[in-house]
């Protein structure tokens, strides 16, 4: 029977140097991890309201599609309860319709920036389950979902929905994202292959300054863990 793997404590991290630039570099992503995501969720927010507003022009349904214009203004604008409501109410009228999908996966989003995270795994499985019709917002609820999952420090379970997201993404940005958040879940659990094998996948040069930032940090945290 294997012997359960002994805590360690912080003091016992304070002798190791190695452990300790281990926490000194996780510590430094927990504190930028909510301006992080609030600048993800912007970014797909956008996206999808583009996306809305080109496929109303072709789409019977253009009442519902400014109906998610504007709940999706409502929550860019910081409004995130009025927006909450705009979009369940999108969802309840036009079941089963693109309209509703996107309405679904910005809830998730939408409860995140609240710190529901309950609320927000459920929204972007019933996207998963019931529409999955659109590789964009299909890695977005993976990514969603594993930020979930590392918010309940289930990080195996993390990486790999974190990894399944870039897998899906035909976006190279939101490929990127997924890809790096799935390396940070690795090296928490300290899967160092995984890690590594993730690392080599992305291009520092494909990087913008934000993701650049990341990558680098969890580069030398996985050297680190390498010796």
């Amino acid at each position: 029977m294997l012997k359960p793997k002994k805590k360690i404590s912080r003091k016992e991290i304070k002798k190791d140097p190695v452990l300790e630039k281990i926490s000194q570099i996780e510590h430094l992503v927990r504190e930028k991890s909510k301006v992080i995501l609030y600048v993800v969720v912007a970014v797909v927010i956008l996206l999808v309201l583009s996306f809305a507003m080109i496929r109303s022009k072709q789409n019977a349904n253009r009442q519902a599609s400014g109906e998610l214009g504007m709940a999706e203004l409502a929550l860019a604008s910081g409004d995130i309860d009025n927006a909450i409501v705009q979009f369940e109410a999108i969802v309840e009228k036009n079941p089963n319709t693109e309209t509703a999908g996107m309405a679904t996966i910005i809830l998730g989003q939408a409860y995140i920036l609240k710190d529901d995270y309950e609320k927000a795994e459920t929204y972007f499985w019933s996207y998963i389950k019931d529409y999955k019709d659109d590789n964009l917002l299909t890695a977005a609820a993976y990514n969603g979902l594993g930020a979930c999952n590392e918010r309940a420090e289930d990080f195996k379970q993390a990486a790999v929905n974190f990894e399944k997201g870039g897998n899906i993404s035909s976006y190279k940005f939101l490929k990127n994202e997924c890809y790096i958040n799935a390396i940070r879940a690795n090296i928490k659990i300290r899967n160092v292959e995984n890690a590594d094998r993730l690392l080599k996948l992305i291009s520092a040069e494909d990087l913008d300054y934000r993701l650049k930032t990341q990558f680098d940090i969890l580069k030398a945290s996985l050297e680190v863990l390498k010796g």
